[in-house]
């Protein structure tokens, strides 16, 4: 009976443990460097703070045969890049559970809510270095949800065809790239889109 006890405790920790590496892990560690090397310099942002709901984690999964993970339920932070007063895109971290452990990317956005660029802020896998990043960079650029959903199968646990063609090397990193990358996506739209939509008709009314 007290052995049995002690691995139910274990696991309750351990559960926990992980829970909470997780949510502290999905946030932009520093918005202004990732800015600056997302964006460049000369930009402001400003940050929209929002709760994560199990809704839109069921409505993701209604979009993508994958969904984020269940510690992602709460608040979570989008940030909005500025230059000279005018909008011209968004900043979201994520984070995702790797065969190499917790892996950190730090997206920009277009406006149009293609993908402007990522970096990796924690990866210790070895294959994360500068030239696979540019790589994997380079076919992400400017694509949009449906045009990153072609890349991988219809399960999403793999890359399609045409994305094996894409990525020769460090296909498994790719594979993860693109599924944050969707995930970012679709949880902007649907955790922010009254942010959003605000923001457009402030765009429009000036």
């Amino acid at each position: 009976m007290i052995k049995n006890i002690s691995i139910v405790t274990i696991f309750i920790f351990l559960e926990l443990v992980s829970t909470s590496t997780y949510a502290a892990f999905c946030s932009l560690r520093d918005p202004v460097s990732a800015i600056q090397m997302l964006y460049t310099d000369g930009y402001e942002f400003r940050s929209l703070v929002t709760t994560v709901t199990e809704e839109d984690r069921a409505r993701v999964k209604m979009q993508l045969p994958f969904t984020i993970h269940q510690s992602e339920v709460g608040k979570h932070t989008l940030y909005v890049v500025y230059e000279n007063d005018t909008r011209i895109g968004f900043l979201q971290a994520r984070s995702e559970w790797a065969k190499w452990g917790l892996v950190e990317i730090a997206w920009a956005i277009n406006n149009d809510r293609s993908i402007k660029g990522f970096y990796f802020q924690r990866c210790r896998s070895p294959q994360c270095n500068d030239t696979v990043s540019e790589q994997i960079n380079t076919v992400l650029k400017n694509k949009n949800f449906t045009q990153l959903k072609t890349l991988l199968n219809d399960n999403g646990e793999t890359l399609s065809s045409y994305g094996k063609t894409q990525f020769n090397h460090a296909p498994d990193l790719a594979l993860l790239a693109i599924r944050s990358a969707l995930k970012t996506l679709a949880i902007t739209d649907l955790s922010w889109e009254n942010d959003i939509n605000k923001l457009a008709l402030i765009n429009q009314s000036n």
